[in-house]
């Protein structure tokens, strides 16, 4: 019992040295900065022919894996759910699910990220049309391409994400995914059973934690960019509102349950 304890606690300092080895980091440059001026001339923009070329690139690289992904994972489930598992979606393993809904639920997550990804795309690209269109010179071509590209993208992962919920439907119709309900999250949770809403809430928590985790990071890292570039008040006060009402949400819903 005490070497599975030891294990796993060793296992988790494993864990933490890269976020050790990021901190140091991060406070080692801090430093070096304060006492070591940047060049004037440095061009931290990521492009290698226009500006932010190589930004849109690589989140498009990333659309297309997770579109990609997305639907081979589709393309692995059946159809319709299988009463007796299929050859091709037989293992050893003591999974209560099969592969196929594994493979179903692997889609789901995938379609999330690519809407995300899209999303953030869209916006990027917007953002740097408006940048743009004040300039003496109207918008090259590649933002106006990239602008476009970033609309196609919504519609892309908007079909997929559709296509992945009427399969997961199929598969679950009695706690089908309502896609004209406003509360469509909130409809599903009620469909659960306890087991299934117990891993739901312990799922929600180490979420939660997580986002407290890079809430975080992410305000060392806009210190960073304050110090290296310049003084930017939004983004930071913007991640101080996300933080202080994902806590408060949390205590919220605590306060909440313990008076029921």
């Amino acid at each position: 019992m005490n070497q599975v304890a030891n294990a796993a606690s060793s296992k988790k300092r494993r864990m933490r040295l890269p976020l050790y080895a990021a901190g140091g980091a991060v406070v080692g440059f801090m430093t070096a900065a304060l006492f070591r001026k940047l060049p004037s001339d440095l061009n931290w923009t990521p492009s290698i022919y226009y500006d932010y070329d190589l930004l849109f690139l690589l989140v498009a690289l990333m659309f297309l894996v997770t579109v990609i992904w997305n639907s081979i994972s589709l393309a692995r489930t059946p159809s319709v759910r299988l009463e007796e598992p299929d050859a091709d979606f037989t293992d050893d393993s003591t999974s209560v699910s099969s592969p196929a809904e594994r493979s179903l639920g692997r889609a789901l997550m995938l379609s999330s990220f690519g809407v995300i990804t899209a999303f953030a795309w869209v916006a990027l690209a917007l953002s740097l049309y408006e940048a743009n269109s004040h300039a003496a010179e109207s918008p090259n071509l590649f933002i106006l391409g990239n602008l476009v590209a970033a609309c196609i993208s919504i519609i892309v992962v908007v079909v997929l994400q559709s296509l992945t919920i009427k399969r997961y439907n199929r598969y679950f119709p009695d706690r089908a995914l309502d896609l004209d309900s406003l509360n469509m999250r909130k409809n599903h949770f009620k469909k659960l059973d306890e087991g299934e809403k117990w891993i739901v809430y312990r799922a929600a928590y180490r979420s939660f934690q997580m986002m407290n985790l890079l809430l975080g990071i992410g305000m060392a890292a806009l210190v960073l960019y304050s110090v290296l570039f310049t003084f930017t008040t939004f983004p930071i006060v913007l991640l101080a509102v996300i933080w202080m009402i994902n806590i408060g949400v949390y205590f919220r819903e605590t306060y909440r349950a313990q008076n029921q």
